[in-house]
């Protein structure tokens, strides 16, 4: 480890200038305590994300960060989940531009080779999956407007939640009261950009209610990139019983969004604005409707034990051109469902304090899936139907125990058992597209934690984790013409090293070193024409650094750091798709460092905040051979302010605006891994601006 830690210093000379800065804040911070009027909270959030179970960020021993409501909400678009997770270390949410394919997200360089959506990353909507059965996630329908935090887990406790080895990514809604109210809200942008829409939440005869809908629209800063979605989120909570606690939750996303597809260098450099080849010809596009319930009832036998039981269900119709004429239209209708339940006991061993979580998660979705011709944007003639299902289920346990009282000790198990099947009803097909394939993993972590003060601690953290490939992954082989079911899951062994630390009331840090070694990655084989063949590689490896603070400054200044240090290589050389691969190439798509920093001013009565925000990304390979050249790093500064106003009679209003990229800056926001064409690159808006205002009635 410390040979890692040597190496990482070496090759990323920028966290000498993060150790000063931290450093600097520390000094002008206890230099100014005595003109200190408020305290950062975030390391006595309460969260649950880690073990299972409610404890605050500083109780884990682990990587988790928590995104506040004001964080989400002030003087934010509350359009895109890029926006919170830029604060996090760790995870890289890059915006393509492109609502058709979502965002880009990986976690310690995890996830960064999935085309869409998100994946080896699960997600959660007020404890529901987001993520289905064979490790797809989707975030369209995520509704911001309405959340009041976001966890973020990273490294090893992942082995908790199964077939994901980036970590775990938890939305909160806000629950309602305690008074009623009404709050309308819009906004306006570049791109013609518009957003109108309408929160309610409080109490009603002892139900905790909320509700948003939301309609969203932009012509997109690329040619071919215009969006229209509409989202509804809404949660009920209500207690049956002095110890059952019931939460409804229900959701609703129907969008149409156009694709402008990639670009070359070439494309890029003469009109980054510019639709890819083909977009505009075969019109590429994508409509998702999707409609998902769950809820969770949670039930205390005694002081001592606790159930959780939290079913869900939900339906997903897509239709998508892509850029090819045969088997160029998918239409896909999907079921998904599972359940998981819960049994958490907490008590004493030897005196001390012991948390025992076990459960059993179930999940499946059944997809129908067809394909037709894409003449130039109409659907043309039936090319192939086939049925597809992934199912897992899972058990695990996890121990939570205060060995002494400065020392604690975790340790957990999963054994997994997820099941791909496809089966083709074109017999002229000769069954290309048949297949199963059946994977087993037992996943184990543990971790000690020893506390230096009662508001510092450092921990060390192993686990070993499970990737299978998603439906999407065994769709094509590498010539397009079959599945690919040969695919092997990813496993992944993780070591973390971490701090946390409070260091008073108004100034807390966290730093994590992790290293990663991967077998079996699943890595992009080759992208042409908007479908996308993966394959295996023999072994590759993510370590780094990540730190974190948040500093309550003199003069009502508060500053905001999240930086991290990622390599992410290939460990043994291989062939994908007829090109070598070497060892100690990066892997593609995902940057070699971000920085996110925040220097914010808020009026002690509130009614008036500004901030100046900076974002730096490093460099990405586009592919696996790492060639033509990397995508340059970027550096954006964004400006934003909000006002606020109280009316008697129960009335209040905000308005907010802001600048991204106020320097117009031209870069590469992501890019398209393996794309066969080379077009790899998508162009990220230059300045653009957003206003907004928001009314609040209560009642």
């Amino acid at each position: 480890m410390i040979k890692i830690i040597k190496k990482l210093l070496n090759k990323f000379s920028n966290l000498r200038y993060l150790l000063f800065l931290t450093t600097a804040l520390l000094i002008f911070h206890y230099a100014h305590a005595k003109d200190l009027e408020h305290e950062a909270p975030p390391l006595d959030e309460v969260v649950i994300s880690a073990s299972g179970y409610e404890q605050k960020i500083l109780d884990t021993a682990a990587s988790v960060n928590v995104v506040t409501g004001s964080q989400i909400r002030n003087g934010q678009a509350e359009d895109n989940l890029s926006e919170p997770l830029n604060r996090v270390p760790g995870i890289f949410a890059l915006n393509r531009q492109n609502y058709a394919q979502d965002l880009q997200i990986s976690s310690r360089g995890f996830g960064a080779n999935s085309t869409f959506g998100t994946r080896g990353i699960k997600l959660y909507v007020d404890n529901i999956p987001g993520t289905v059965a064979d490790g797809q996630g989707q975030i369209s329908h995520i509704d911001l407007p309405s959340a009041d935090r976001i966890e973020v887990l990273r490294g090893p406790f992942s082995v908790l939640y199964g077939n994901s080895s980036g970590g775990v990514i938890s939305v909160f809604s806000e629950d309602g009261g305690p008074k009623n109210i009404v709050q309308p809200y819009f906004e306006l942008g570049s791109y013609s950009q518009r957003k109108v829409g309408i929160k309610t939440s409080g109490i009603y005869k002892n139900t905790n209610y909320l509700l948003d809908v939301g309609d969203f629209h932009t012509n997109g800063y690329r040619i071919h990139s215009a969006a229209d979605r509409f989202n509804a989120n809404s949660k009920l909570k209500f207690q049956p019983s002095s110890s059952t606690n019931i939460t409804l939750v229900a959701n609703n996303v129907n969008l149409t969004a156009q694709d402008p597809l990639g670009l070359t260098a070439s494309q890029l450099v003469a009109n980054p604005k510019q639709a890819g080849n083909n977009a505009i010809s075969q019109n590429t596009r994508k409509s998702v409707l999707q409609t998902q319930t769950g809820m969770t009832i949670d039930t205390r036998i005694d002081q001592a034990n606790q159930l959780i039981f939290t079913p869900y269900y939900g339906q997903r119709h897509v239709t998508q051109f892509l850029a090819a004429t045969t088997n160029g239209v998918i239409d896909l209708k999907r079921d998904f469902y599972g359940m998981d339940s819960k049994w958490i006991r907490k008590g004493h061993l030897v005196s001390m304090p012991i948390t025992f979580v076990g459960g059993v998660d179930f999940n499946e979705n059944d997809d129908q899936r067809q394909t037709y011709q894409n003449n130039g944007g109409v659907q043309g003639s039936l090319g192939q139907t086939y049925r597809m299902s992934a199912k897992n289920f899972d058990q695990y346990a996890h121990i939570d125990w205060r060995l002494l009282e400065r020392l604690s000790f975790n340790m957990g198990a999963r054994n997994s058992q997820t099941n791909l099947s496809s089966i083709s009803n074109n017999p002229s097909l000769n069954n290309t597209s048949s297949g199963s394939h059946a994977y087993q993993a037992l996943t184990s972590m543990a971790s000690l934690q020893y506390y230096l003060t009662e508001v510092s601690n450092i921990y060390v953290s192993y686990g070993s984790s499970f990737d299978t490939p998603t439906l999407n992954q065994v769709t094509y082989n590498s010539t397009f013409t079959g599945s690919n079911f040969g695919l092997n899951a990813a496993t992944t062994k993780q070591v973390e090293v971490g701090f946390k630390s409070k260091f008073s009331k108004s100034a807390q840090v966290t730093f994590a070193l992790f290293n990663a070694n991967t077998t079996n990655d699943i890595v992009v084989g080759a992208s042409s024409l908007g479908r996308t063949s993966f394959t295996n590689a023999p072994e590759t490896n993510r370590q780094g650094i990540e730190a974190s603070g948040q500093f309550i400054l003199p003069y009502h200044f508060e500053m905001n750091i999240a930086y991290t240090l990622l390599s992410a290589k290939v460990k043994e050389a291989y062939l994908n798709n007829g090109a070598y691969v070497l060892s100690g190439n990066r892997i593609p798509g995902v940057p070699n460092q971000g920085l996110f920093t925040e220097l914010l001013w808020v009026k002690p009565n509130k009614t008036v905040e500004a901030a100046v925000e900076a974002r730096v990304n490093g460099s990405m390979a586009v592919n696996d051979v790492n060639s033509p050249s990397m995508a340059t790093g970027y550096a954006v500064i964004n400006i934003r302010a909000v006002l606020r106003q109280e009316i008697a009679g129960g009335w209040s209003f905000s308005q907010f605006f802001r600048v991204n990229n106020i320097l117009d800056r031209s870069y590469v926001g992501s890019v398209i891994v393996n794309q066969t064409s080379n077009q790899f690159y998508e162009a990220a808006p230059t300045r653009n601006w957003l206003i907004g205002a928001k009314a609040s009635y209560q009642y």
